[in-house]
């Protein structure tokens, strides 16, 4: 069994970050700092005490190169830059990644959801249902049970503006299309 935490290669949560930072092209501790910064909000407040020695360990497995910058006027600055290895190890944790957020994500949906329906289809019967969807919105509303059998009955009612969202992602053997529509509820 694989743990609940993706550790691929040894690699924590926060070099999967890292390394994710790194994956857009070579940057200096501080910049990864800042950039950890931003990525999470607030949420969570990444400290030189934790990124530093997390540069370190990338490094010492082969995950990661650094070089010194020497700059007139100013301290040294060291680039770290992915490395093949690095890139591998992002993609793999990627993927238990990507697999762990799915879980997270069908737990929010089933303790959230006020209706929620599956089906297998072919791609002839899927496109029907789109076209079919496309027409309920057109129209401002639609029957749940229309689009997927097993959902019970109940008229959903669309409101503008509405906010679309779409999703290519690759899954573990696949790939995967998700499409959210988003609007804000009007009390009638």
């Amino acid at each position: 069994m694989q743990p609940i935490l993706p550790r691929e290669q040894g690699v924590s949560p926060v070099q999967m970050w890292i390394l994710l930072i790194l994956s857009e092209g070579p940057n200096y501790g501080y910049n990864v700092i800042q950039r950890l910064d931003e990525m999470f909000s607030g949420f969570w407040t990444p400290r030189a005490g934790t990124v530093y020695p997390a540069l370190e360990k990338l490094m010492d497995q082969g995950l990661i190169t650094g070089r010194v910058e020497h700059r007139e006027e100013a301290p040294e600055r060291r680039y770290y830059t992915i490395t093949p290895s690095g890139e591998r190890a992002l993609r793999q944790g990627m993927d238990r990644w990507g697999t762990m957020m799915e879980y997270i994500e069908e737990y929010g949906e089933r303790h959230r959801a006020i209706r929620k329906g599956r089906a297998d289809m072919s791609r002839e019967e899927l496109g029907e249902l789109l076209v079919n969807l496309g027409g309920s919105i057109k129209r401002g509303e639609l029957e749940a049970s229309g689009h997927l059998p097993e959902m019970q009955p109940e008229t959903i009612r669309f409101t503008e503006p509405l906010v679309y969202k779409f999703l290519y992602a690759y899954i573990e053997g696949g790939r995967e299309i998700e499409i959210e529509i988003e609007w804000a509820q009007k009390d009638s």
